[in-house]
């Protein structure tokens, strides 16, 4: 049995949204049929007209418009039987609905709730970089303000009669209020990038830790670095890792191509002609287990990560300049991690980011650091995801470590696009990879197992290497033991069985007037002073589609009795707030009517 074989970590659950692809499996039929995910951007999403210019020495403006763009996903939480009340909704990212969206697709690709996990010993591990385009919209709309006061202070407003001054202002809020999302106590916690992994862990009630990774474009190997690290060293049995990005607002696009990084004409990888990255967003997740627990439980395992090495640049050039000695550093640990021989590998999925510089980097370190496994010229085959999708930045070594592990699951090598003329840059002559343009078998090699690198380098010098492989039963794991981990006493908490202390409830009451609604809940009210509060479940056809409705969410009945206090003293007042559906983009939620309707959400505590 290898030496290192007690690190082996099995990826058995899979979820993802991408360019294209609202599942996992659509991501891996787009990969395999060759799939190009790159279009322009929706006027819908940010406007051209107001940021785009050809040409890059233009102020303030992108000279790209293109992008790998998530058009659809899937998102309804009433339908999920998720207590996450409307206000709340309005005020999260979409970045937080892929998560929530993508965990449900992991979990129930791993079997779950028919096959149990221990909540109490399940982490959530993700990498996120930027938040989401949220987190900019409401701080323009705080920001607003210094706008207005720069326009009161030139001389052509002031001069203009006091009434006139008073009506354009007021004609800009309320354009401003338009365009921007409000500001209130739910926009906060929905869009800071740690309650991403802590929205996750509330809905699904995981005990485990729950953290977010930075390390820019290589913040999803980072969390599974991590991930793995809490595997091996007993402090979780189970873990939610990935990486997600969804930020491709107009300041992202205006940023890096004020530094020349982006592409106006496509993503090429390794190929000539490339000439920078082209955003792209989405999100992949893995449950992670121990291989002798995965084994032992009966798991479907889809591969085994051996190894993860990081490193840094250290000194180079510049903060933003690839650096081939700190890549070499994290190629050559991640194997050494693994205690396997670089010799043995027979694909790589390289980081690929169709920069001028950055290709030329990131081969030339492969070469030498796979120099001395003395590998056969053109012997492994070299891809990127990002020539279907583009860069997810935070995101992308998750969507490099899907198409790896599906690749391996189904002993396929998965072509890389737009790849006519090899970049002339590289000596190709003396390496021993090639960029593989079609769909084919993937040949056992001498060493008898199917073994995979996997890159990712993220901005300000941080790599990362993957050492993955395809599962083979009992081979690492024969005469090895599942670790025991000795832990405090706790009630033992599965998908089969619901916890005794459950997430927060979401009660919803619906009626034709607004007296039989006050009639209700008072008859709600009373059942929850005397401490009994309503069962879980989704609400009722008719409560959704009544002309009245109340939306509380509660910890304990004594709360709940308190907040339907509120919720009455509002309507007794006449101060009840309109409601505006909420819907992800591309979805609707639940059976909730399109017709203008009231609802209550008193108090200030709505967390989910």
């Amino acid at each position: 049995m290898d030496e290192t074989s007690h690190r082996a970590v099995a990826v058995v659950g899979v979820g993802a949204i991408m360019p294209g692809a609202p599942t996992a499996t659509a991501f891996w039929e787009n990969v395999t049929k060759g799939v190009y995910g790159i279009s322009e951007v929706d006027p819908k999403r940010w406007d051209p007209g107001l940021y785009y210019d050809p040409d890059p020495k233009v102020p303030l403006k992108t000279y790209s418009k293109i992008g790998g763009w998530v058009r659809e996903f899937p998102w309804e939480p009433v339908k999920w039987k998720l207590p996450i009340p409307p206000l709340v909704e309005a005020g999260m990212d979409d970045g937080q609905k892929w998560a929530i969206a993508i965990t449900r697709e992991t979990l129930a690709d791993y079997g779950w709730p028919a096959r149990p996990l221990d909540l109490d010993r399940t982490a959530v591990i993700l990498g996120n970089a930027m938040g989401g385009e949220k987190h900019y919209q409401t701080s323009h709309h705080i920001a607003h303000a210094e706008f207005e006061a720069d326009l009161r202070e030139t001389a052509h407003f002031a001069a203009l009669p006091p009434e006139e001054r008073a009506r354009a202002l007021a004609q800009f809020r309320e354009r401003i209020d338009r365009r921007f999302p409000p500001v209130t106590e739910d926009t906060m916690p929905g869009e800071l990038s740690n309650c991403i992994a802590g929205r996750i862990a509330n809905l699904f009630n995981f005990h485990g830790a729950n953290y977010v990774t930075d390390a820019a474009c290589a913040s999803a190997l980072a969390a599974m670095s991590a991930a793995v690290d809490g595997l091996v060293a007993g402090h979780f049995d189970t873990v939610l890792t990935g990486g997600i990005d969804r930020n491709m607002g107009p300041t992202s696009f205006v940023k890096f191509c004020k530094i020349g990084a982006l592409s106006a004409t496509g993503t090429r990888p390794y190929a000539d002609g490339a000439d920078g990255f082209v955003m792209g967003e989405g999100a992949a997740f893995f449950l992670l287990k121990r291989l002798a627990d995965a084994e032992r439980d009966g798991d479907r395992i889809y591969s085994v990560i051996r190894g993860i090495g990081g490193s840094s640049d250290g000194r180079g050039k510049g903060i933003t300049a690839p650096n081939p000695v700190g890549q070499r550093f994290a190629l050559r640990h991640g194997w050494a991690t693994a205690g396997l021989d670089p010799a043995t590998c027979s694909l790589v999925e390289g980081h690929g980011t169709s920069t001028k510089v950055g290709d030329v980097v990131e081969v030339e370190g492969l070469i030498e650091a796979f120099g001395a496994a003395g590998l056969p010229v053109h012997s492994i085959p070299l891809g990127s995801v990002k020539s279907n999708i583009g860069h997810l930045k935070a995101g992308a070594g998750a969507a490099g470590f899907l198409k790896t592990t599906l690749a391996l699951a189904a002993k396929v090598v998965p072509p890389s696009l737009n790849f006519q003329k090899p970049n002339p840059n590289l000596d190709w002559s003396r390496s021993p990879f090639f960029v593989n343009t079609e769909l084919r078998d993937w040949e056992k090699p001498a060493c008898g197992v199917r073994r995979a690198g996997l890159s990712a380098f993220g901005f300000g010098g941080t790599n990362f290497h993957v050492v993955l492989e395809e599962h083979v039963p009992g081979a690492l794991t024969k005469g090895s033991r599942p670790l025991q981990v000795a832990v405090a006493e706790r009630p033992r908490i599965t998908s089969s069985e619901p916890p005794k202390a459950p997430l927060r409830g979401a009660l919803l009451v619906g009626a034709a007037t607004e007296k039989e609604l006050a009639e209700k809940l008072a008859a709600v009210q009373r059942d929850a002073r005397a401490g009994k509060a309503p069962a879980p479940g989704a609400p009722r056809e008719n409560e959704l589609k009544a002309e009245e409705r109340v939306a509380i969410d509660f910890g304990t009945p004594t709360e709940l009795a308190d907040k339907i206090e509120k919720a009455r003293k509002a309507l007794a007042g006449g101060k009840a707030a309109a409601w505006r559906r909420s819907a992800g983009r591309g979805s609707s939620v639940g059976a909730v009517p399109r017709r203008r309707s009231r609802s209550y959400s008193p108090g200030k505590a709505r967390s989910t």
